[in-house]
């Protein structure tokens, strides 16, 4: 009989952990860990929601020079330290969310942790650090391209002050204090404006208690969103040689939205020389077709095309973009964590199952959107 059992235990096969795991902890701060086997890189992302701290007139760029200093660590060390670990950290700011990204090589998650610690904590700032900061930040706006000048100008066209380009207005960023920047790390950095992601090949829950003993010190604070009530339509101008048509989506989880993405991309592929700029969003947002100032209206383009075989189109285009931010560990932490920080339920599948249900009629009526008066347009000049 205990040689039977011996047996029957040395064949006992150790059960696989599901692909991805995500918690939610007691302060309402959110973590995802994927794991995936054999990977050549560890990635972890930081993201902290713009929840409560929404550009407006007064503050419009200092999130993204905090984002700026933040990355520097609290004794502006970070940068040397991580390179020395052979990996490399990475910042931005959206509308919605700050990010800081670490790619490492793997194995060392310990390590990221501890990066992703200071990051958290509210760096050193000097009057001296505000005014190199800004310089960088007035050198990155020099260097924008037409996407990024177009997608601002539709932006304040059609939200007004909330719709303020992120990038930031120089006289508020050189203005600010130290004390203005400690106030908004205090109010962005509580629980339910925290997620972590972390992509590689780990260990789905010692990975998860490991970011829950980082996470779990946030306060959990319940920051109040303002809502962005105003909607414009109509057309303006940005310092462009190019031109968008813009049409408002009113969330990833909206059908609507997965219509509306599947129409930009059908028209994508009939116009020539055209871009698309969508981030995605659980609230209000853009959804743009960015063309040569001289393309032909979108009208007379549509006018020859076969509906049904746009829809068609569209529809695989659509699922083809959503299926490239999953390819590899970093585009999976890029798409998996900036919905994470908004609606912890919310996640890039969401979009392909509305696009697999989307009839044709609510593709037809997207598509017309982008043809009818409900449009915010800009053009180059």
């Amino acid at each position: 009989m205990l040689a039977l059992i011996a047996c029957f235990a040395a064949v006992q096969v150790q059960i696989d952990q599901p692909p991805r795991l995500r918690t939610v902890f007691s302060n309402g701060a959110s973590v995802l860990v994927e794991k995936a086997p054999a990977s050549k890189s560890l990635i972890l992302e930081l993201l902290i929601s713009s929840r409560g701290t929404e550009e407006s007139p007064v503050t419009n760029g200092l999130r993204h020079l905090l984002e700026h200093l933040s990355a520097r660590g609290p004794k502006g060390e970070l940068d040397a330290q991580v390179e020395t670990a052979g990996g490399f950290l990475s910042a931005d700011t959206f509308r919605d969310a700050m990010r800081f990204k670490l790619s490492l090589p793997p194995g060392q998650l310990s390590f990221g942790l501890k990066v992703m610690e200071k990051l958290m904590q509210m760096p050193q700032v000097t009057p001296e650090s505000i005014k190199l900061e800004a310089d960088i930040i007035a050198q990155e706006a020099a260097l924008a391209e037409d996407p990024a000048h177009l997608s601002a100008a539709a932006w304040t066209h059609a939200f007004g002050d909330q719709g303020a380009d992120v990038i930031g207005n120089d006289d508020v960023m050189r203005n600010a204090t130290p004390e203005m920047l400690s106030k908004l790390h205090h109010s962005e950095f509580v629980g339910p404006n925290l997620a972590l992601v972390v992509v590689g090949d780990v260990d789905l829950d010692a990975t998860t208690t490991a970011c829950n003993a980082l996470l779990s010190h946030a306060p959990g604070t319940v920051p109040v969103a303002k809502p962005r009530l105003k909607l414009q339509f109509g057309r303006t101008s940005a310092r462009a040689d190019s031109q968008v048509v813009a049409v408002a989506a009113s969330g990833w989880r909206s059908p609507d939205t997965a219509a509306k993405v599947a129409a930009v991309f059908a028209l994508s592929t009939v116009v020539e020389d055209s871009f698309v700029v969508y981030t995605p969003s659980s609230g209000y947002g853009l959804i743009q077709l960015g063309m040569p100032k001289d393309a032909p209206s979108l009208a007379s383009v549509v006018g020859k095309e076969n509906k049904s075989e746009l829809f068609l189109l569209g529809r695989e285009v659509a699922r083809q973009w959503v299926r490239s931010t999953l390819r590899t560990p970093s585009e999976v932490a890029d798409s998996r964590g900036l919905l994470l920080v908004q609606q912890v339920d919310l996640k890039p599948e969401t979009l392909l199952e509305n696009l697999d249900t989307m009839s044709f009629q609510r593709f037809k009526e997207a598509l017309e959107e982008f043809l009818s008066e409900k449009t915010i347009t800009v053009v180059g000049k």
